[in-house]
């Protein structure tokens, strides 16, 4: 049985199929970029899927890509604090998916930048289309963000030569560096859904959460520290201004 359903704001939508709830995020006229309301409720619908009979929580983006990272349209208008806010929402978010006690699965497309790449990172099935198209430019304007998944995911000397580059990886790049787990177009993602929710109810929901925090370090203390850290340096404002008219001026 189907249970649709909409988070009160309308930023995600949430489906519910028996044990699999899917996550569609819902900023199609903004790319999905992660504005703080964003990565709020999907932070909180992280935390309710620990407790509400969900085994499986799949990730997808409405509109022509899955997400397009930081939302930086209200730059001009915040404070250092802001920012700062922003950041560690978006970080607590990310772990809350990374260390779920459910099995998290990201099914991309398009363009998926910045912390929206590590959005997907935090997903333990790692699903994109041919189109999909992957970068990490966080440091650029100075922000830490995801370094130890990334590293973890590709190794430390590949994710050293990711982030802060420019360039875009397309989905090939990306699954061979191990990125994505597999490369797939849209209506070959349900068949995928159900053989990987067929793996996890194998097992009992509490040995499944045992298995998911033994195979995946927990960084998160350091994380936060790094990305803190970084999103608190005084001249943050004059990086991002100096990023964003660096992109403006490629584009």
């Amino acid at each position: 049985m189907n249970d649709s359903s909409h988070a009160p704001t309308e930023l995600i939508k949430v489906e519910r199929d028996g044990p699999i709830k899917r996550i569609t995020l819902n900023r199609p006229d903004k790319r999905n970029a992660l504005s703080l309301a964003l990565a709020t409720e999907l932070l909180l619908e992280a935390r309710r899927s620990e407790a509400d009979g969900t085994r499986l929580m799949v990730l997808r983006g409405e509109g022509k890509g899955f997400c397009a990272g930081f939302d930086l349209s209200q730059f001009p208008d915040c404070s250092a604090g802001d920012l700062l806010l922003h950041f560690v929402r978006i970080e607590q978010m990310l772990q809350a998916f990374a260390h779920s006690s459910v099995d998290t699965m990201a099914c991309v497309h398009g363009q998926t930048i910045g912390a929206g790449a590590d959005l997907l990172l935090a997903c333990r099935h790692r699903i994109g289309t041919a189109d999909t198209r992957m970068m990490f430019p966080g440091a650029r304007f100075g922000l830490v963000l995801g370094s130890r998944r990334l590293a973890e995911c590709v190794g430390a000397d590949k994710a050293q030569g990711l982030i802060g580059n420019a360039n875009k990886i397309d989905a090939l790049q990306a699954q061979a560096l191990g990125l994505l787990t597999e490369v797939l177009e849209p209506d070959a993602w349900p068949a995928y859904e159900a053989q990987v929710l067929a793996h996890v109810l194998a097992t009992p929901a509490d040995a499944r959460a045992m298995v998911l925090r033994a195979t995946r370090r927990d960084t998160r203390e350091q994380d936060l520290h790094d990305l803190v850290q970084s999103g608190a340096a005084l001249d943050i404002k004059a990086r991002l201004a100096n990023y964003l008219e660096q992109v403006k001026k490629a584009s």
